[in-house]
């Protein structure tokens, strides 16, 4: 019988958010009216050294069977071990779908794992749709501002890189809890040549800034800022809010604009504010990964078909630094 895998994402001994959000999606696929009928299986596969609790947690919360993939000596992730434990589980399991996060370890092992088992791979799926002929999938290009659309060849697997904040959580309780079987699959490199990646150490980036974390209102610059200068607009926009932050768009402090402390996304600070106004940012899928939490988003962009306006409250279209100083201005007056 075909079934639908999921990989838990285990960072640091620990169980990620997005792991929930998988079953969400997992679920939405499994009751989809081409495949609903067939009653397809889901499992979980939690790979670690010692993933035994973490595999009761999840198959308690879920309900659903979970598969401990014990991998002796494992220490941290690398792609070579993932791929290498995970293709000999999958292929005696024989699946339809691979469900996989769209987070930096998911999008590094994902490719290869599909390569692997001969599947289809779709990375970066931000919406699961269907019609009389199946299942549709949907991924963001040409910088975000489009959706394509995909569908897989039937009666071949194929692996999905999910993105954050897509799928909301399921918040049923289950009654009853699933059932969790230890796999046991060492790593050895000789199979498949030399071992070439292998862990030292874990280095945590510098300074992530927790006033992100706090602040009830964050104001973020992105690409719309077309000069360093310019950012003098955006700190006093800031100095407007009570209890407020300063955020950037992943360009912004590539091109070393403003320090990584400062940088929201998924490769920078998931944030929660009451209010987040993103100034000149055009809402690449990292970025809105990092905002998902955010009650009220305010967006200024003069591209009003910017992929930011999709998700957000109010949609201001104006150039970012016309629309500030007007702004500035006029509270000035009033002040």
């Amino acid at each position: 019988m075909k079934q639908i895998l999921i990989i838990a994402e285990i960072f640091a001994g620990q169980i990620r958010p997005i792991t929930w959000e998988l079953v969400a999606a997992a679920r939405k696929i499994k009751n989809s009216p081409d495949l609903k009928q067939l009653s397809l299986a889901i499992h979980i596969i939690v790979p670690a050294a010692v993933p035994e609790p973490l595999a009761e947690k999840i198959a308690k919360q879920t309900g659903m069977d979970v598969i401990g993939l014990q991998i002796p000596g494992f220490k941290a992730y690398t792609n070579e071990i993932y791929i290498y434990c995970l293709e000999q589980l999958i292929r005696e399991m024989n699946p339809s779908h691979i469900l996989v996060a769209h987070t930096s370890q998911g999008q590094d092992f994902a490719p290869g794992l599909a390569l692997d088992l001969n599947a289809a791979s779709i990375s970066g799926v931000n919406g699961i749709r269907f019609d009389e002929d199946g299942l549709i999938y949907s991924r963001p290009v040409f910088n975000n501002t489009k959706n394509l659309m995909v569908r897989p060849i039937s009666n071949q697997p194929v692996v999905l890189t999910l993105m954050p904040g897509i799928f909301k959580p399921d918040d049923r309780k289950e009654k009853k809890s699933g059932q969790v079987v230890i796999r046991k699959i060492s790593f050895f490199p000789s199979t498949c040549g030399n071992e070439r990646i292998q862990y030292r150490r874990t280095v945590k980036r510098p300074g992530e800034n927790q006033a992100l974390k706090k602040a009830k209102v964050i104001v973020a610059a992105g690409r719309g800022i077309k000069k360093k200068e310019e950012l003098k607009y955006v700190f006093n926009f800031v100095q407007c809010f009570s209890a407020a932050a300063l955020g950037a768009s992943r360009p912004l402090v590539d091109m070393g604009w403003l320090g990584y402390r400062h940088q929201v996304g998924m490769t920078g600070a998931t944030v929660a504010p009451k209010l987040y106004i993103a100034c000149g940012i055009s809402g690449s899928s990292q970025h809105l990964a990092g905002i998902k939490d955010a009650e009220f988003v305010v967006a200024i962009n003069k591209n009003p078909e910017a992929a930011i306006f999709r998700h957000s409250d109010i949609c201001i279209t104006a150039d970012v630094i016309e629309f500030i100083e007007t702004f500035l201005a006029r509270t000035k007056v009033r002040k």
